[in-house]
């Protein structure tokens, strides 16, 4: 098998509906083998019918996959088990892959031997929905520096090697919007980038993005969850001893701080700092506990 595309969904049956028949109409290439694996991490609506109705239309090479642990890492690592591809490509289960998805996802590695990872162009769907969870570059860029880490690739629209997950391993189970830290994939995407192997950013490998946000208040748990992610993967590389990390997280921090002791000497509300700090320490301590409960579970 050639490829595999894994979709994980909970509970967004309707969307993971117009996912596959996007799926369904992709221009095949030639000579090239792929298969479909969707992940039900325990929904309680219909994705299981769903599914069910795809495979037996037969129109996809489709396999199902039961993960009964609830979290965006389980799923995706569930997937990745009973992968059969030698590319594994990912995307979301409110997502609509372009017609030439797989092609161009195909091509970009078959045209570059020495890149092993791939995220991809996201645009909105629906021009409603607020731009956010999009990346609309229409250059290629290649991944070369951890300031791109957390604005480049895509969790939505990503491909890899096997080789990638045989050296790094799969998703932190720690991450994942299921635990509030919504950084499973950066955090991939981190160690994938600091064990040497290439990463490009293609615009022709596109998907379009039908999230359905069009209020500040469907925003904002979102953006809360970047944030206390980040902190999160901030906590979990320093404490390994992450010089790069550290550094991250310090240019980050400090400018908030300055900003946010300013407004407190000229009397003014540094609310918006004040949020920011806050979610990014919640994250951090989230992390730090999940390290000290698994320290401890080794121990005794």
């Amino acid at each position: 098998m050639d490829l595999t595309v894994i979709i994980c969904s909970y509970n967004r049956a309707s969307s993971l509906f117009n996912t596959l028949v996007s799926l369904e109409q992709q221009a095949l290439p030639a000579g090239r083998t792929w298969e479909v694996v969707v992940v039900n991490n325990n929904s309680s609506d219909r994705t299981e019918d769903v599914i069910g109705e795809f495979v037996r239309k037969g129109n996809l090479s489709l396999r199902y996959v039961f993960e009964k642990q609830q979290g965006l890492p389980y799923a995706r690592n569930a997937g990745i088990k009973q992968a059969a591809g030698e590319i594994l490509a990912f995307t979301d289960d409110d997502c609509i892959t372009n017609s030439d998805w797989i092609l161009s996802i195909c091509n970009e590695f078959k045209s570059n031997p020495s890149v092993s990872g791939i995220g991809g162009r996201v645009e909105l769907y629906d021009s409603r929905d607020k731009p956010v969870t999009i990346r609309p570059f229409k250059e290629r860029i290649a991944f070369e520096s951890t300031a791109q880490l957390f604005y480049l690739v895509p969790g939505c629209n990503m491909a890899f090697r096997r080789e990638v997950f045989e050296a790094i391993g799969g998703f932190d189970p720690d991450f994942g919007s299921g635990k509030g830290l919504v950084v499973d994939d950066t955090d991939f995407i981190y160690r994938a980038f600091k064990h040497g192997f290439k990463i490009v950013y293609s615009p022709d490998v596109l998907v379009y993005h039908n999230h359905g946000r069009r209020t500040d208040d469907q925003i904002r748990p979102l953006k809360k969850g970047y944030l206390r992610g980040r902190g999160g993967f901030y906590c979990k590389h320093v404490l390994a001893g992450d010089g790069d990390v550290l550094k991250m997280a310090y240019w980050e921090i400090k400018p908030l701080l300055t900003d946010f002791l300013k407004k407190l000497c000229l009397m003014q509300s540094p609310s918006e700092e004040a949020c920011v700090i806050a979610n990014l320490a919640t994250g951090a301590a989230y992390e730090f506990i999940n390290k000290c409960h698994l320290a401890r579970r080794r121990f005794f």
